[in-house]
């Protein structure tokens, strides 16, 4: 099978009596003209497969991808995989801090448990309970992270039309 790539206006011929002319109206929709012997049936594929014809071979089943999809694609799977990996960093970061913060209770149950010196005990006690702040605000610093990386995503796709070419179809 032959298969040709036309732009709009551009023909083909077959044989010395036949010839179809390619013309895009909008979006995905071509017009075709054929200049054809009035002898020679003419049908659209879906009207000859609902009369009972079987589609001829070598034909492909669905068209391919224009570049400007396959870019779109690429672009959605990018942003999709940098969204994950923002989770995921997300999750670690507060996974550690929860562990820092387990491990700073339970030091500090400990010490109360051992009741050394007061003053010591109270000394260690500030010092976990530093600790503890600490780890306290990566999570919350996590938090405030994803919620502005969420914030800035929605922003950004508000404005952005579903698709690349979308905006210069709607202004025509």
């Amino acid at each position: 099978m032959l298969s040709l790539q036309l732009k709009s206006g551009e023909y083909l011929t077959i044989g010395d009596d036949i010839a179809i002319q390619i013309f895009q109206q909008s979006g995905s929709a071509f017009s075709v003209a054929v200049k054809a012997p009035r002898e020679i049936p003419i049908l659209r594929g879906a009207v000859a497969e609902r009369s009972g014809e079987q589609r001829p071979d070598g034909l492909r089943d669905q068209r391919s991808k224009t570049p400007s999809e396959k870019k779109w694609d690429a672009r959605r799977l990018a942003a999709v995989e940098e969204k994950q990996e923002r989770e995921r960093a997300v999750k670690e970061n507060k996974a550690a801090a929860l562990n820092g913060m387990q491990e700073s209770i339970d030091r500090m149950e400990a010490m109360l448990a051992q009741e050394k010196q007061r003053d010591d005990t109270e000394a260690a006690l500030q010092k976990e309970l530093r600790l503890l702040r600490m780890q306290l605000k990566r999570v919350m610093a996590a938090e405030t992270i994803s919620v502005e990386a969420k914030t800035m995503r929605s922003e950004r796709t508000a404005g952005s039309p579903k698709r690349p070419d979308a905006a210069r179809f709607a202004a025509k």
